[in-house]
């Protein structure tokens, strides 16, 4: 398995997002994705062999807050580690880059494979929201 900072070609990281089910929500386009994609402070990819099997990102100003996202691996290769190791290499690299914070948001379902990697939950009592039109 080969882990690098590259951007991949579009066309891999859109059939990855497609196939890990995170464009289910949002509905992105390819034209959307790229941009978004492109936009990044950090990525790492993982390559087997040609396939782009796993991706994440960071998204920061480079200074203070920095946040983890879009950490997909293929489904056929989830539970080998992949994940956890592209989590560590975002978190080393923003540490390099004397990051003050590191946020992220995660599903229900993700955050004990978070936990592990030394995220917390934020207290109840601590700001935060997100935005939801028409909630109101």
């Amino acid at each position: 398995m080969e882990y690098t900072e590259k951007c991949p070609v579009i066309e891999d990281y859109y059939l990855l997002y497609l196939e890990t089910g995170w464009n289910e929500n949002l509905r992105l386009n390819k034209k959307e994705v790229a941009k978004a994609v492109q936009r990044s402070f950090i990525t790492i990819s993982v390559y087997q062999q040609t396939q782009l099997i796993g991706f994440g990102r960071v998204i920061s100003d480079g200074v203070v807050y920095a946040g983890i996202y879009d950490v997909m691996v293929k489904p056929e290769f989830q539970h080998h580690g992949i994940g956890s190791e592209i989590v560590k290499r975002l978190i080393k690299k923003c540490q390099s880059a004397n990051i003050r914070s590191i946020h992220l948001f995660a599903a229900k379902y993700a955050e004990s494979f978070y936990q592990k990697l030394g995220f917390v939950n934020r207290p109840l009592d601590m700001p935060g929201m997100k935005y939801e039109p028409n909630k109101s």
